[in-house]
């Protein structure tokens, strides 16, 4: 019957175990080669929780980037609105609304503003006030004064 022999620091194969000092040593080294199930599968958890981590913050800047490419898009289409109503002579009290491409909604308001005390007679200021909606409840606003000849 064959029996594994293994060199030690001697210099002699001996069977395992025989060889006091060196067989223990031997046996021990043999027995730690690779790695055992449930070290594979913390490793495989740890992994599995990292890459959960960093999908949902990498979601997070996905979704962000988005929302701020919204609110940029409501901006310049405020931003037209009310240079739309600042070209227009005479400036007129009322409201006007519409829709733009990418469900963004807008909305006008043209109301009269308090006369102050030191201003000219010949001007007659007004507040216009633009809103832009989109998505599930967002907005953006802009709100200015214009004066306009009485």
């Amino acid at each position: 019957l064959w029996r594994a022999r293994f060199w030690c620091r001697c210099g002699l194969a001996h069977r395992q175990g025989t060889h006091p000092g060196c067989g223990a040593r031997q046996l021990k080294m043999q027995r730690q080669q690779g790695f055992s199930l449930l070290e594979v599968l913390v490793a495989f958890a740890i992994l599995a929780m990292s890459l959960g981590v960093l999908y949902q913050a990498f979601g997070g800047s996905l979704r962000n980037l988005s929302v701020s490419g919204n609110y940029t898009s409501a901006m310049i289409i405020a931003e037209s609105k009310l240079s739309e109503v600042a070209d227009r002579v005479p400036l007129r009290q009322g409201s006007e609304q519409g829709e733009e491409k990418g469900g963004f909604r807008w909305k006008v308001d043209v109301l009269p503003y308090e006369e102050l005390e030191d201003m000219p007679r010949s001007f007659k200021p007004y507040h216009v006030h633009v809103r832009v909606t989109w998505g599930q409840g967002r907005s953006y606003a802009l709100d200015t004064l214009r004066l306009s000849d009485k």
